[in-house]
C-alpha cells in the first residue's frame, strides 16, 4: 500500500454559508413510532403522538375491518369497530364480549347513546335478564324519558313508594277484571264531570256506627229510577225546604210536593200528623177518607171550617159538643131525626 504524503494545509470550511441553518420544528407535524406490522390482515401497534400545546400522545392498535384500540396519554381508552357492512355479514361492526361475571365503578357522569339503525324492529337496545333485574339510584331520582313507556308484566306488578303520584296532561285509563283499592282516608277532586256507566250493582258498606254520609252541593240533586225506590231507616227521618232559588223544578208554586200515579199512603204504627204554622189544605178532586180504626181526632186551637155541597156525618155514636155555644144554621129547612129527640 502506498503512503500518502499528508497535506501541507487543511481546508477549514466546507463551503462558503449563504444562508442560515434552517430548523424542523418536529412539535408542529405528527409523529409515529411503530412497533408490529403484520402482512396478513395489515394490523399494526405503533405509538402516536398529536402536535399541539398539549401534545396527546397515544398508543393504538390497528386491526383490520377499521378497528382499533387506542390508550391515550391523557389516561383515556377508545375502543372502535369498522362500519357495519351486509356485504361481510350480520356480525360486521359488532362488540363482543364474553365474561363470567364484570364490575364496574364510575367515579364521574357516564354517558351511553344506543341507535337502531337498520334494525327492522327500530330497537336501540334489548336486554334480557335471566334474573332479577336491580337498579338502585342511591340519593337521586331515576328518570326515564320516552314517546311511550309500556310495563308489561305476566304475573304481577307492584309500584312502591312512599308516595306514589301519577300525573297525565291528558286522560288516565285504568281497566282490569277487578280493580280494589285500600286506603285509610280517601279524596277525590273532581272539576267537571264525575259518570259511573255500565255498574250492574253499586253498594257501600260502612261499618262504623259513627259513619256519616255527606252531599253538600251548591246546585240540585236529581234521582232517577226507572223501578223500585226503597228506604229502611233505623233512626229519624227529617226534610227540611226553604223553597229558595233552583233550575231543576219549573213549577215552584209549592217548596215540597209529593206526586204519585197510584195510590199514595203516609202513615205511621203509632200516630200521624200533620203539623203546621200556617193553613194546611186538603184538597181532592174526588172522595176524601179519614178513617181509623179506633178514633179519629181532628182538632185546632183556632177556627176550623168543614164546607162541603153535601156534608154527611154518621157514626153508632155522634157527639157535637161545643164548651161555649154551638150554632147549627141553615139557609134552609133543619131536620132533625130520630127515635127519642131530647132538647136539653
Amino acid at each position: 500500500m502506498a503512503h500518502q504524503k499528508a497535506a501541507k494545509e487543511y481546508p477549514t470550511s466546507i463551503f462558503e454559508q449563504e444562508t442560515p441553518d434552517q430548523k424542523e420544528l418536529f412539535r408542529d407535524t405528527l409523529r409515529f413510532s411503530t412497533w408490529y406490522k403484520g402482512w396478513l390482515t395489515r394490523s399494526k401497534i405503533y405509538e402516536r403522538k398529536i402536535p399541539g400545546e398539549q401534545e396527546v400522545g397515544a398508543l393504538r392498535i390497528d386491526g383490520p375491518g377499521d378497528s382499533f384500540l387506542s390508550i391515550r396519554q391523557d389516561g383515556s381508552l377508545r375502543i372502535m369497530t369498522g362500519v357495519k357492512d351486509k356485504n361481510k355479514g350480520p356480525q360486521s361492526g359488532k362488540l363482543g364480549i364474553r365474561t363470567w361475571g364484570q364490575q364496574q365503578l364510575h367515579n364521574n357522569r357516564s354517558d351511553i347513546q344506543y341507535c337502531a339503525g337498520d334494525d327492522e324492529d327500530g330497537e336501540a337496545l334489548n336486554v334480557l335478564c335471566y334474573g332479577d333485574h336491580v337498579e338502585n339510584a342511591k340519593g337521586g331520582t331515576r328518570y326515564i324519558y320516552a314517546t311511550k313507556i309500556i310495563l308489561d308484566a305476566t304475573a304481577e306488578l307492584i309500584l312502591k313508594g312512599g308516595s306514589v303520584k301519577i300525573q297525565s296532561d291528558g286522560e288516565v285509563e285504568l281497566s282490569g277484571t277487578s280493580i280494589t283499592t285500600a286506603q285509610v282516608n280517601k279524596k277525590d277532586i273532581v272539576l267537571g264531570q264525575k259518570k259511573t256507566t255500565g255498574a250492574g250493582e253499586n253498594t257501600t258498606e260502612q261499618f262504623d256506627p259513627r259513619s256519616t254520609t255527606v252531599i253538600n252541593t251548591p246546585g240540585s240533586l236529581q234521582w232517577n229510577v226507572l223501578q223500585d225506590y226503597s228506604q229502611l231507616i233505623g233512626g229519624c227521618y227529617k226534610v227540611d225546604v226553604l223553597g229558595g232559588a233552583g233550575g231543576l223544578i219549573v213549577d215552584r208554586s209549592f217548596s215540597m210536593n209529593l206526586k204519585t200515579k197510584r195510590d199514595f199512603s203516609a202513615g205511621g204504627t203509632l200516630s200521624s200528623g200533620l203539623y203546621s204554622k200556617g193553613p194546611i189544605e186538603v184538597s181532592t178532586p174526588q172522595m176524601l177518607d179519614l178513617a181509623g180504626t179506633t178514633d179519629v181526632l181532628i182538632t185546632s186551637d183556632g177556627t176550623m171550617d168543614v164546607s162541603a155541597t153535601d156534608l154527611t156525618m154518621t157514626g153508632a155514636n155522634t157527639k157535637l159538643e161545643g164548651t161555649a155555644k154551638v150554632d147549627i144554621e141553615s139557609g134552609g129547612n133543619v131536620k132533625i131525626t130520630g127515635a127519642l129527640i131530647y132538647l136539653n
